[in-house]
């Protein structure tokens, strides 16, 4: 098995899951076996693709089993999991969309996979930011190369070793009928490289060169570090040769042994799983905590810097316009606090009873409502609300603070404390709109100090 990223993603969101869905392959030809959705809803995820106004929209890729790999259909949904679990750690599938989609017609087996790179609306505070489970970089290639060597092991495939010697294609050469030309040229020019080798008339670069030159009338027009550009004959624009037969320090008799050895089954020892397991945890440990402080944590709240500190007060031409309505801010910031009392259910904590947060703010607005224009001015009335909202807030952060003091579990202490941390900035946050309506009116309230 091995995963592989597309190089893909700029495109409306009807093009990936056309390819995914349709009954032809790339090359038009008709597939014998139609796809199959596995997991996720097309539709949705075309709507979510065309809703990113950014260059960049969506991953997309293949898990890819040999032909040999037969995974039964639990084992495919199991892959698909831990697939999730590795790259979108600390998210749930209302923080993300995917669409997973069973190919069968060339023989083997292929989960292809799409993502688009964007957190969902129903994301307290990552909503319409940006999301990527392949970023790019080296760490990020180790990462998906680490999944890869573990799930193999996990379900007693042999490891995939690199071929130095074989060709890489691009995606123009595969897909387009231009594109297979170069392809067959480029098989070509290799083939015929590699059987001098065998023969010994290649022993360094010079001696490759030449052998272009003379025996197949190619002419190297630039040698690079890892690749030589060639002219074929007959045509006018450069060609580039990459791989590992092409660099300037290339050893030819082992990269032949490597390419032999690439072919021979191999397995991990107890030792080397065990190494590549603490490896990939890593990983994962150190998205999730990116992912956490991303999409889960609530931004610093700089919009009320102005109305606090009065000397970021500025002044501009234009007529004076109305005082805006604060009562929206303070709702928004309400419902925030409100959300982050909630209790997310666990399979510890299923059997707890949910705060009814519609329930509170229809409670907190009948208050107002009654007051208003009766015996309380409108500051009088958002202190109120305040003050019952950073109620509720402590007394659901005390009894985090309890429950994670009694856990033994480490997993659910983790989780216990994240939500003291979350619960601890809302009250901040509540604090600091009590102080700014006090600035505001000119009230001589004495203010709680945050716990």
């Amino acid at each position: 098995m091995i995963v592989r990223i597309f190089k893909s993603g700029v495109s409306n969101g009807e093009s990936p899951v056309k390819y995914l869905l349709g009954n032809t392959d790339h090359a038009g030809n008709v597939r014998a076996v139609k796809p199959e959705v596995l997991e996720g809803s097309p539709q949705t995820t075309i709507d979510v693709i065309n809703s990113i106004q950014r260059k960049y929209k969506y991953i997309s890729g293949c898990i890819s089993f040999r032909d040999s790999e037969k995974p039964t259909r639990s084992k495919l949904y199991e892959i698909i999991d831990d697939f999730k679990k590795t790259f979108c750690p600390g998210l749930t599938g209302d923080n993300f969309n995917s669409l997973f989609v069973l190919h069968q017609d060339k023989g083997n087996t292929e989960i292809h996979f799409v993502f688009p790179n964007q957190i969902l609306a129903n994301s307290p505070h990552g909503s319409g930011r940006r999301f990527n489970i392949h970023p790019p970089g080296k760490q990020n290639i180790q990462f998906f190369e680490s999944f890869v060597k573990v799930t193999n092991h996990k379900f007693g495939y042999s490891q995939v070793i690199p071929d130095p010697l074989k060709i890489a294609f691009t995606d123009f050469e595969r897909k387009t009928p231009e594109g297979r030309k170069d392809k067959s040229n480029k098989r070509w020019i290799q083939q015929s490289i590699i059987k001098a080798i065998h023969k010994g008339d290649i022993k360094n670069r010079d001696d490759l060169c030449k052998h272009l030159d003379e025996n197949l009338g190619v002419t190297v027009t630039r040698q690079g570090k890892d690749y030589l550009s060639v002219k074929l004959p007959g045509t006018l624009k450069a060609k580039r040769l990459r791989g590992a037969l092409y660099g300037e320090d290339a050893n030819y008799q082992e990269l032949i042994k490597q390419s032999i050895a690439s072919k021979q089954p191999y397995y991990l020892s107890p030792t080397e799983f065990k190494a590549e397991q603490i490896k990939l945890n890593d990983f994962i440990q150190a998205r999730e905590q990116f992912n956490i402080k991303a999409y889960l944590t609530p931004r610093p709240m700089r919009r009320f810097a102005k109305q606090i500190n009065p000397t970021l007060t500025t002044t501009t031409r234009r007529t004076a316009m109305a005082k805006p309505d604060y009562l929206p801010i303070m709702k928004k910031i309400i419902l925030e606090a409100l959300m982050a009392t909630r209790i997310k259910p666990t399979p510890q904590n299923l059997v707890r009873a949910m705060p009814d947060i519609k329930n509170t703010m229809q409670k907190v607005a009948s208050i107002r409502d009654k007051a208003l224009g009766i015996t309380k001015s409108p500051a009088t009335l958002d202190l109120d609300a305040l003050k019952m909202t950073i109620a509720e807030v402590e007394t659901n952060m005390h009894k985090a603070i309890g429950e994670m003091s009694n856990t033994k579990n480490p997993i659910e202490a983790a989780r216990l404390q994240q939500r003291v941390i979350q619960l601890k900035i809302q009250l901040e946050k509540l604090h600091a709109e009590m102080r700014a309506i006090q600035i505001k009116f000119g009230l001589s309230v004495s203010l709680p100090k945050p716990k």
